[in-house]
């Protein structure tokens, strides 16, 4: 696997600039590698700015069937704080709970078909 050049986006990063680029066109990005990826992105008439991680359009004297827009990277997902994190595991524990206190009969019956 070539290295990749210092200050250049990697595959997940040129996956995820894709993706936001799919809202306006359709392209596959399943089994491609870094090098086929930039192939095609330079196909479709963008150039990939590594710097500020974006899409830039480049065919300016063809005619385009959409108007042509830069495509920036998607902020990342905020972190969960604490709080939310054991939110979340009081609200997933007292869903169990409530499950087993509604199934105590199958759950009951399963269990005695397992010991014979």
């Amino acid at each position: 696997m070539p290295k990749i050049p210092d200050g250049e986006l990697n595959l997940t990063q040129l996956k995820k600039l894709i993706k936001q680029y799919n809202v306006k066109m359709s392209v596959d990005t399943k089994g491609m590698k870094r090098d086929e990826l930039i192939a095609e992105i330079t196909k479709l008439g963008y150039k990939i700015d590594h710097a500020n991680k974006k899409l830039v359009h480049t065919n300016k004297g063809k005619k385009m069937k959409r108007k042509p827009e830069s495509v920036k990277m998607p902020a990342p997902a905020p972190k969960k704080t604490e709080a939310d994190k054991t939110a979340s595991k009081t609200k997933k524990r007292e869903s169990i709970i409530k499950y087993i206190e509604n199934n105590k009969d199958i759950l009951k019956e399963d269990r005695v078909k397992a010991l014979l």
